[in-house]
Formats: C-alpha cells, sequence, structure tokens
C-alpha cells in the first residue's frame, strides 16, 4: 500500500509539472497524451542507461565528482534516451520549442523515478517527495533545457554539433554545481541562489525559442475570435461603432470606420509577450505608459491616448512594428553575454 501511494504521489508531481510546461507553449501546444507517455518511458530510459553507466562509475559526493561523474552521467543518460525515442515524437517535432518540451519530458520523467528510489530508501518518504518536489524535479528540467534547443536546430534546421556540445557542457555544468553545493556543507549556502539561477536561464531561452518561433501567428485580426460589436469612440476619427474581439483572455475593438484597432494597456502588454517576446516590457511600459497623448513608435504609428488608457493603430503598421521590432529584439539580445552564449548553441542557423 506505501509503495503503491508513493508511485501514484511521485507520477502525480511529475505530471503537475508536465501540465505547467505544457502551458508555456504558447504557440502550439503538445498532445497531452503523447507528453505523458513520453515522459513515462523517458524515464524509465534515461533512468536505466544511468544506472548502467553507474555500474562502471562510481562517483564521491564532492564537487568533483558532482560535475565531472554525476552530471556527466545523468546528462549523458538523457541526451541518449532522446535519440533512442526520436522516432515516437518525429512528427510532432515541428517547433522550436519542442526542444524544450520533449527534453524537458525526458528529464522530468528521470526525476519522477529518482525521487521515488529517495523516497522508498528514507523514514520520511512523503517528506523527502516534497523537498524534492520544491527542488530536485524543476533542477532536473533546468540543466536539460540548453540540449533541447541544440537537439531541434540539429535534427530539423542543420548540423549542430558544436552546439550540442556546448548544449552538453551547460547541462553538465548546471547539474554538476547542484550536487555539489548540496553534497559540499561549506557550499550549501549558494545551492539556493544557484537553483534560482538556473530557473531564470531557464525562462530566458524559452523566450529566446518563442521570439524565433516559426509557429506565431503573424499579427491578424482574423486570427481573433470576433465576440460581437460595441460602442465605442475610436482614438483616431471617433467613430462610434467597432467590433470586439478577443485574444487569449483580453478584448480587442475595431473601428468599423476607419479600420483602426483599439487596444487598452493590459491587454497591449500581453500582444507584447506574445509577438516580442524576449523585450523588456516593464521598462517599455514605464516609459512609454505616462501622461500626454504620444506615440509609442519612430515612424508615429501607434498612438497612445493617456486619458483613455488606449492604444490605436492600424492593423498593418502595428503588424509590421511586431515583426520588425521582434528582429531588432533579438539582434540586441545577441549582442548580452547570455545572449551570445545562446547563439552558439544553434541560434546562429536559424
Amino acid at each position: 500500500m506505501k509503495l503503491a501511494s508513493l508511485v501514484l504521489l511521485s507520477y502525480l508531481i511529475g505530471f503537475l509539472y508536465l501540465m505547467l510546461i505544457r502551458k508555456y507553449d504558447i504557440y502550439e501546444k503538445e498532445p497531452v497524451g503523447k507528453l505523458i507517455l513520453f515522459s513515462f518511458i523517458g524515464g524509465l530510459v534515461s533512468v536505466s542507461v544511468a544506472s548502467l553507466l553507474y555500474l562502471y562509475i562510481h562517483p564521491a559526493e564532492n564537487l568533483f565528482d558532482a560535475i565531472f561523474l554525476v552530471g556527466t552521467v545523468e546528462e549523458s543518460a538523457k541526451l541518449i534516451t532522446f535519440f533512442l525515442l526520436y522516432k515516437l515524437i518525429k512528427k510532432d517535432f515541428d517547433e522550436i520549442v519542442d526542444g524544450i518540451i520533449y527534453i524537458a519530458a525526458i528529464s522530468l520523467g528521470f526525476s519522477v523515478v529518482e525521487n521515488l528510489f529517495y523516497a522508498l530508501e528514507s523514514d520520511y518518504p512523503y517528506k523527502i517527495l516534497l523537498i524534492r518536489f520544491l527542488t530536485a524535479t524543476i533542477g532536473h528540467i533546468t540543466f536539460s533545457v540548453y540540449m533541447g534547443i541544440a537537439l531541434y536546430i540539429h535534427k530539423k534546421i542543420h548540423p549542430n554539433y558544436t552546439g550540442l556540445i556546448l548544449a552538453f557542457i551547460l547541462s553538465t555544468l548546471a547539474h554538476g554545481f547542484y550536487d555539489g553545493f548540496i553534497f559540499e556543507p561549506q557550499l550549501n549556502i549558494f545551492f539556493i541562489p544557484l537553483l534560482i539561477m538556473l530557473i531564470i536561464f531557464g525562462f530566458k531561452l524559452l523566450r529566446l525559442a518563442y521570439a524565433y518561433s516559426k509557429m506565431k501567428n503573424r499579427f491578424n485580426i482574423d486570427e481573433f475570435n470576433l465576440k460581437g460589436r460595441r460602442d465605442y469612440s475610436c482614438c483616431n476619427c471617433g467613430g462610434s461603432e467597432s467590433l470586439q474581439y478577443e485574444f487569449g483572455q483580453q478584448d480587442l475593438l475595431l473601428c468599423k470606420q476607419c479600420d483602426h484597432i483599439i487596444i487598452d494597456e493590459k491587454a497591449f502588454k500581453n500582444l507584447l509577450k506574445y509577438y516580442r517576446p524576449v523585450f523588456d516590457r516593464k521598462k517599455f511600459v514605464k516609459t512609454h505608459f505616462k501622461a500626454g497623448t504620444h506615440y509609442l513608435d519612430d515612424e508615429k504609428a501607434i498612438f497612445y491616448h493617456s486619458e483613455k488608457g488606449k492604444i490605436n493603430s492600424s492593423i498593418d503598421r502595428l503588424q509590421k512594428w511586431f515583426s520588425i521590432q521582434n528582429q531588432k529584439d533579438l539582434e540586441n539580445y545577441h549582442k548580452k553575454y547570455t545572449g551570445k552564449i545562446f547563439y552558439y548553441l544553434g541560434f546562429r542557423f536559424l
């Protein structure tokens, strides 16, 4: 009974993380069933591969062995597992974010099985599962995201051996320092800051993948859901009748008289998040969403009405602005230190 409950709880924890990962796949979500199956099989295979390697490799609990043995063995196991199981996802592996999603699924499966082993060996199994749910599970996912990007580009875009080697080194170092900071008592104080940093880096890479995604639809009113009509005074022409559309959970208005789109500040922030993922939205909002009616762009095509809290533009001009600025965002991002590292993971081939 205890074994069954631990297996069920361990899997449930993994499933929750899997759904969280899938939630962040904002352009083309992967099938839930395939993700669950891939994670389950990936966990069993990757743990089996790691166990086989550990028959010949016996690391001590110190920083050096954590990096050069533990990190190397377990990240190798995940990488080998991906190649072994690639045919299962080949048809669905059609988008750059999928690299992160599927390597995360393998990492998640690995963590679920590993968590179960630790829980079964402990006198406080549920406490162990909780602690590892908050640390090790998210840790395993963030270790491997670099390999996910390099693998997608290698499989779908261009031979990317340099990117794969760099990704493997980054994943191994992240994994090794994580375990090393646990093994070495004098380094325990750095464990939480390291975990937070790894999570931040993982999300930065995910946002960069979104910015490159080919699944991201161009800004077009036809992509939104028509909800009906609404009376509202247009900021551009003063027309009073508009069509109401929905983007995500936010409403957009289209003036029937001049075909200008009318967007409130909250909806515009969501549009920035979708169409310009690596953009510093907080800085932009702080700089531009202030008192006084003015334009948000140099071409004076996107008009901000501060009293109404509305943004007004033609659809074509807004579409062009999102596209051009997203490309500029990427160019600027790759000038930064982390951006340069990510560039050599394979983004230079896109």
